[in-house]
């Protein structure tokens, strides 16, 4: 039925081409919905040749075995990802390049050549965050793929997969790079930024400087990159000095506050739909006692650890261990709480974890973070998780490792080393700031998180979300689909934003400013 709306709004009588765009092909209905609908719109209003970078390589498939192999092999990823191709026929032009196909052996034999040299350097390092090829940098979805695609909660250098990852940078840097310097599409839209299928398209056309908009979060619809932020997270940086330039902050303060205070007894807002559980739907059971402890809150191990700049290790195993062995050294009160919507995979992960730290509690899944906060908890420790806001709101501030979304304000302790992470581990002060300040931080953030921008932004957001959350709820039916599909495309704020893409040149200093800070990296 979505692809019947789809097709009912059609380029109708498109004038001539005037530009070429490029837009990832993602085997994913809702990208497929939302691409279409702008691939649509760019093709009726303003005649644009629309080209699909076709994804699927390393994505085709988990695990490593003979099956796997196969469903990521160029024959069998051409005749998967040809459906989507052929479902996008009259709103898309013609394929860009493919990730994976049966190329010229020639070439493939070298990028091969290439990776083994490469990997031969890297097996020996426990992190190759920093890895470059071409050029590149590919470190961070080199292993950030690895642990969803092996699968495995940990990144192992030595593993003869990471071979296989790099070996598919460099195919994908190499073809990237030929269809960016050639075609020179006006802008490239692409769903997320993580991994090697997002991930190395964006870097490429951003260094080729063609402006990209990635559509991964849930506060800046088609947040535009560059190559300093190439992350397709919302960036915060400005969150504290905007707020503070703001009129009228007690009402918007409030109004976070009745918002965020859903989120705190059980309601999912629109910061955390895409999570099957609330954090706080259960609030049952006997409370443990986590008076002046420190409550490590655990991430999805097979989730993406890089999503946000400067995390300090290689994946959330190694972050854990080295808490968990630290805090133990120091004689620390500690307790784990598991994510509240990790995978399966992650379950048993969770249960070697409770094998190498026997001595180390749970906090069962029945307990909410208000009634730890209530409870007398001393400091909650996350790598960037919500918790850091939702704990500095009930008073309690957080230790974290990363360039998570509260680095503009004041109440996380967030360290850029280990050596820096550990001091604060060993040594915690006590509070950051007052416990009234740390709420009124808090609110602001959740105002400038969820709340602030003009009529036309939130609409437009909350129809991104309601069509996204439609997409994916298991027991959505067609016609619900097709309406949410139906409102997002019609939505004035939907075409003015379309516009604005079409007219916006790219700000080269701001691009030659962007490459020249990646080229220190």
């Amino acid at each position: 039925m979505l692809r019947q709306e789809m097709r009912q709004k059609g380029p109708g009588n498109a004038p001539a081409a005037a530009m070429t765009v490029a837009v990832e092909c993602i085997e994913d209905r809702f990208y497929y919905g939302l691409f279409g609908a702008v691939c649509g719109e760019l093709r009726s209003s303003y005649g644009a040749d629309v080209e699909l970078v076709v994804v699927r390589s390393i994505n085709g498939a988990v695990g490593n075995g003979w099956q796997q192999r196969l469903a990521r092999s160029g024959v069998v990823s051409v005749l998967m990802s040809n459906q989507w191709v052929r479902a996008l026929q009259g709103m898309a032009t013609r394929v860009a390049y493919r990730s994976a196909s049966p190329g010229p052996p020639v070439r493939g034999i070298l990028d091969w050549v290439r990776s083994a040299a490469v990997w031969r350097e890297e097996r020996n390092r426990s992190d190759c965050s920093n890895l470059r090829v071409l050029d590149v940098p590919v470190g961070d979805l080199v292993i950030d793929s690895y642990l969803r695609y092996r699968p495995s909660p940990r990144f192992d250098p030595g593993d003869p997969f990471v071979r296989r990852l790099i070996w598919q940078a460099y195919r994908d840097v190499r073809k990237a790079r030929a269809y960016f310097r050639k075609r020179r599409p006006r802008f490239y839209l692409t769903s997320y930024a993580t991994y090697l299928e997002h991930g190395i398209a964006t870097r490429v056309a951003l260094q080729e400087g063609i402006r990209v908009l990635s559509f991964g979060n849930f506060q800046d619809v088609g947040k535009e990159l560059s190559v300093g932020d190439a992350l397709h997270t919302a960036n915060t940086s400005a969150y504290s000095s905007t707020f503070e330039s703001l009129e009228g902050q007690a009402a918007r303060l409030a109004e976070a506050e009745e918002a965020l205070r859903v989120r705190l007894s059980g309601g999912v807002d629109a910061a955390t739909s895409y999570m099957k559980v609330s954090a706080y739907s259960a609030k049952a059971g006997a409370v443990p006692d986590v008076s002046d402890a420190f409550v490590v809150f655990l991430h999805d191990f097979y989730d993406s650890p890089h999503v946000y700049h400067d995390f300090i290790f290689p994946d959330f195993w190694a972050w854990i261990c080295f808490t968990l062995d630290t805090l133990l050294r120091a004689g620390r009160k500690v307790f784990v709480k598991p994510h509240p919507n990790q995978i399966a995979l992650s379950s048993e992960v969770l249960h070697e974890l409770v094998a190498k730290y026997p001595r180390i509690p749970l906090v069962p899944p029945t307990v909410t973070n208000v009634q730890l906060a209530e409870s007398g908890m001393k400091c909650g420790i996350t790598v960037y998780g919500t918790v850091g806001h939702e704990l500095a709101y009930l008073g309690v501030s957080s230790i974290t490792c990363a360039r998570h979304p509260h680095h503009a304000f004041g109440f996380c302790r967030n360290a850029s080393t280990i050596e820096q992470y550990e001091r604060l581990l060993l040594d915690p002060v006590e509070m950051p700031l007052s416990k009234g300040e740390m709420r009124r931080q808090a609110l602001a953030f959740y105002y400038m998180h969820n709340l602030h921008g003009d009529a036309g932004q939130l609409a437009l957001r909350a129809h991104f979300v309601s069509f996204w959350t439609a997409c994916h709820g298991p027991d959505t039916p067609d016609f619900r689909l097709a309406e949410q599909f139906r409102a997002l495309r019609d939505l004035p704020a939907f075409r003015e934003f379309v516009r604005k893409l079409v007219a916006t040149p790219l700000n080269r200093r701001e691009h030659d400013e962007g490459h020249a800070h990646l080229a220190l990296r």
